[in-house]
């Protein structure tokens, strides 16, 4: 009798804590069931416009292409790939960390107000499906706050938004600068469309690497004088870096007088990559001054910015280009046909589609 009474009570308890349990959690659970908190979008696969804006007036209007991969920015230039499918990736798996606390409400809808930003999400309509306005970072930077709108109305309270999978705040990710997002691609020649390259120095000098049908490189002088070389693993090596290449940022942070200088001067390097059908692509680079004392490896005053170089596009842009980049691009006849102590063996071309 007395066993069985124990064995009720601790029935009863665990009925009790369990119960405890279920309402403590109830709040959260439901949330995805309250109106102004369902911010995911299942199929971005059908998204065809991105509207951002902030409260400085600055606004960038992203558009899916009806053929290609690059999205548009502003109806001018194609967007960072990366960029878009972070944001694709971000409206797909948003979900609610938790409800702002009811005193914090007040101070997260004035900043809002004031530092937030406008994201309005369309699939294939003249109204957004969603319109997020995206606020600051919460203190622990683990969720960024959070309003929804949607066509049948705006939410009534703001929440803590975070992205399964990822720790941190979203904020960042909802940029708008127009250059920030421009496609950062010099030269893209995918498969084997890459057909020619050529670097020329500022004194006229230079070399040209050729495919040739049977998928071997010829290479010669820029005046077609036949050049011959011995590395054929080294020279096939720097062909293939010309298939991808980026700047990395169109802010170059120089005021247009110093700019009108750098477009009138002799550049130290001319890039060419040209592609099967004949369409070429060409960056002239210059050297980047030196950043105060910056050193190299052995301690010595470097003569150039270690890190940045600056190029022109053919469209007369000043860019910022990254020398981990483009050091490997800048190497000159005498290197590319440095003798090798073994022989090499042959390389095809036709064989490397990537």
């Amino acid at each position: 009798m007395h066993s069985n009474l124990r064995i009720l009570y601790v029935l009863i308890a665990l009925t009790v804590v369990l119960g405890a349990v279920m309402m403590w959690q109830q709040p959260a659970g439901l949330l995805s069931h309250i109106d102004g908190t369902d911010f995911a979008i299942e199929d971005t696969s059908t998204i065809d416009r991105i509207f951002i804006a902030d409260m400085d007036g600055r606004q960038v209007l992203l558009e899916r292409p009806e053929s290609g991969r690059l999205w548009d920015v502003n109806g001018q230039f194609k967007a960072r790939e990366d960029a878009v499918n972070l944001l694709l990736k971000t409206f797909k798996r948003t979900s609610i960390q938790g409800p702002v606390a009811e005193a914090a409400q007040p101070n997260v809808i004035r900043l809002l107000a004031a530092r937030g930003k406008k994201v309005e999400v369309y699939q294939g309509g003249d109204q957004p499906v969603k319109t997020w306005y995206v606020g600051t970072a919460t203190p622990s930077h683990t969720g960024t706050y959070m309003l929804l709108e949607t066509p049948r109305g705006k939410g009534q309270e703001p929440y803590v938004v975070h992205m399964e999978g990822f720790t941190g705040f979203l904020s960042t990710r909802f940029f708008t600068d127009p250059e920030e997002w421009r496609y950062t691609g010099l030269f893209d020649f995918p498969g084997r469309a890459l057909h020619e390259i050529s670097m020329t120095t500022a004194s006229g000098e230079g070399y040209r690497l050729t495919k040739l049908e049977d998928g071997q490189l010829a290479m010669a002088t820029l005046e077609g004088e036949a050049l011959t070389y011995l590395d054929t693993t080294g020279v096939r090596d720097h062909f293939l870096r010309f298939k991808k290449v980026h700047l990395e940022t169109y802010n170059n942070r120089m005021d247009e007088g110093m700019q009108d200088s750098l477009r009138a001067a002799r550049p130290d390097f001319v890039l060419t990559a040209r592609s099967q059908g004949g369409e070429a692509k060409t960056i002239k680079v210059h050297w980047k001054p030196r950043q105060g004392l910056d050193r190299d490896a052995e301690g010595n005053l470097m003569e150039h910015d270690g890190e940045q170089l600056h190029g022109v596009t053919e469209q007369g842009e000043v860019v910022l280009l990254q020398r981990f980049v483009f050091d490997p691009l800048l190497r000159g006849v005498d290197e590319l046909m440095v003798p090798v102590m073994a022989p090499v063996a042959s390389y095809d071309l036709q064989t490397t589609a990537n």
